[in-house]
């Protein structure tokens, strides 16, 4: 028979059983980290990738929680560069090479993260969205639609190309939806997370580059997709990524 309290009629045995299950020593053990070393990188849960850094990773600045071992950061430096274009790019897309031997635990404000492994593919991710890049893939940013691009809060995008795996993360579950070449796809740009080769994008609005910047406002810009191949989405807008006081020095 189940213990019961004689004042209050609880049963003292479910709340034993209870506090057991929520205990520290419960939670701690079913928390842990535990994965297969030899494994490049790993979801540890739905929102912290683990990378084991032999050499070097590339991640996205900012993305980096905790690590073990020998492991140290440098960033992708905009001085080396002869274009300005490139300096350009490397400065709004601050990447950050992950260097040693260690465990790197990677993630950004609780996104669900998705891990894609390319075999001699490429894919082109939207900046914000980018976690990291193993170090055997090659990488180029590149500006969609030149400076409308900024106005709408900075769509860049990095093309990943090569054998190895890439992280990213989105805004709740990826919807992934399809483009032939007699439908193209209009998307919101805060919302678009990824495209496949072979797609082609741009940008359009109605308002005005100098309207947009003083009076705020993405709505009216879309993406449009042409070609065929596949775009991944997520449910929810990424905020601005630049302010309106940095994009005037930035738009000449």
């Amino acid at each position: 028979m189940e213990a019961r309290s004689k004042q209050t009629g609880l049963d003292i045995g479910g709340i034993n059983a209870h506090r057991l299950e929520h205990s520290l020593e419960n939670f701690l053990k079913n928390n842990c980290e535990d994965g297969d070393p030899k494994a490049g990188c790993e979801l540890v849960s739905a929102s912290v990738l683990r990378v084991n850094v032999d050499g070097s990773v590339w991640i996205n600045a900012g993305t980096a929680i905790a690590h073990y071992g020998d492991v140290t950061f440098e960033r992708l430096p905009t001085i080396k560069t002869k274009s300005l274009k490139k300096m350009a790019l490397r400065e709004l897309v601050p990447l950050v090479q992950a260097k040693g031997n260690g465990k790197l635990f990677c993630a950004r404000s609780g996104w669900h993260l998705r891990t894609i492994y390319l075999k001699n593919e490429s894919i082109k991710i939207s900046s914000k969205e980018l976690l990291a890049i193993e170090n055997t893939l090659d990488f180029e940013m590149q500006l969609i639609g030149s400076g409308l691009s900024l106005v709408t809060g900075g769509i860049l995008e990095i093309k990943v190309f090569g054998e190895g795996w890439v992280a990213i993360g989105v805004h709740g579950d990826p919807l992934v939806l399809p483009v032939t070449p007699d439908q193209p796809l209009y998307t919101d740009p805060h919302a678009t997370v990824a495209w496949t080769a072979g797609l082609y994008p741009s940008l359009a609005s109605d308002i005005s580059l100098r309207s947009l910047i003083f009076h705020g406002g993405h709505e009216s810009f879309q993406m449009r997709f042409e070609g065929e191949g596949f775009v991944v989405m997520q449910p929810s807008e990424d905020p601005p990524r630049f302010s309106g006081k940095k994009l005037k020095k930035l738009i000449p």
